[in-house]
């Protein structure tokens, strides 16, 4: 066997075992959270006061969809060559790439890249660029707003000044970094490579939106462990949004199975509220039902970014010089 082929097989050999150990892990999770519960005591959101249910399946659809099409959007936009890239697209690519992230392979990843070559233009350079842009943006933002939670502990006016005085130094000093890491022959927007104010505010505008899908993150865990019984703060809110994104960053097919040992953990250790401390079985139950939630707002949303997807593929291919307005 070639070597590239054997390395390409010993690499989907190795996604594949990460997603059946994914599966183990959420099937454990729910055997786990289940010991010692009736059937009838997983009915909870069917229980639950109307604007609290209503609420959770906003915040997922806003920090599951809508804010990550957003930033995918701005982070995307400047590298699109042949035709101009909508916020529609990327939100249907958003939707849909999300429902097809459960499973094996990165479905959604991939398919999202390859959709964007094809009719944006946006190479494959240019894909991996903008991703390690996200990724920065991600790491810098948590980081950042851990260490101002923890020194406040609650969120007042003073964490939101902190928190963007400190993400906008971070984009002011990121913005020379940017222009130097763009390759001189990489299709891009000209503003990225000659002006600091451009790459600046590009920078500015994907750390204001990840800090905004941080938090609407941080109010959907609110929200569960609201239904759930178990109120904690929103301060230990937005502990548990940053274990459930570093869980979808880190593990394979959306965090499945991670996010709820994850949770579970920093429920029993204190990390996301002391009055969980006494029972994992609580903040993993939290987090199956965050999951459940998820699916249903995911194959919906999903199915109908995928058709809406295939709409746009269709026409462009009947009708090549139709160029997709930008919205």
């Amino acid at each position: 066997m070639p070597i590239k082929k054997r390395s390409q097989f010993a690499r989907s050999a190795l996604e594949f075992g990460g997603y059946l150990l994914a599966i183990g892990l959420l099937a454990t999770s729910i055997w786990y959270a289940m010991q010692g519960q009736r059937i009838e005591d997983w009915w909870i959101l069917l229980r639950a006061k109307l604007w609290l249910t209503a609420g959770l399946f906003a915040t997922v659809t806003i920090s599951g969809v809508l804010l990550p099409g957003i930033l995918f959007w701005l982070a995307t936009r400047p590298f699109a060559t042949t035709r101009p890239l909508s916020l529609t697209s990327m939100q249907a690519l958003a939707g849909g790439g999300a429902l097809l992230n459960y499973t094996p392979f990165k479905a959604g990843l991939i398919g999202r890249i390859t959709y964007l070559k094809i009719f944006h233009g946006v190479g494959y350079k240019a894909a991996a660029l903008t991703h390690a842009v996200i990724a920065a943006v991600f790491g810098a933002t948590c980081l950042l707003t851990i260490l101002i939670t923890v020194w406040r502990g609650s969120f007042d006016l003073l964490w939101w000044v902190a928190a963007l005085t400190g993400l906008g130094i971070m984009a002011g000093i990121a913005a020379p970094i940017l222009r130097i890491l763009i390759p001189a022959e990489m299709p891009v927007v000209s503003q990225l490579h000659n002006s600091f104010t451009s790459s600046f505010i590009y920078l500015a505008s994907c750390f204001a939106i990840q800090l905004v899908g941080l938090y609407f993150t941080a109010v959907r865990w609110w929200l569960v462990f609201q239904i759930m019984e178990q109120p904690i703060s929103l301060a230990n809110a937005w502990m548990a949004g940053i274990i459930h994104m570093v869980a979808i960053m880190a593990g394979p097919a959306n965090g499945i199975g991670l996010r709820e040992w994850l949770i579970g953990v920093g429920g029993q250790l204190g990390g996301i509220g002391s009055s969980l401390e006494m029972d994992m079985r609580v903040s993993m139950s939290a987090a199956l039902v965050d999951r459940a939630v998820e699916a249903i707002v995911l194959i919906v949303l999903g199915l109908l970014g995928l058709a809406f997807l295939r709409y746009v593929a269709r026409r462009s291919t009947t009708s090549p010089n139709d160029v997709e307005q930008p919205q």
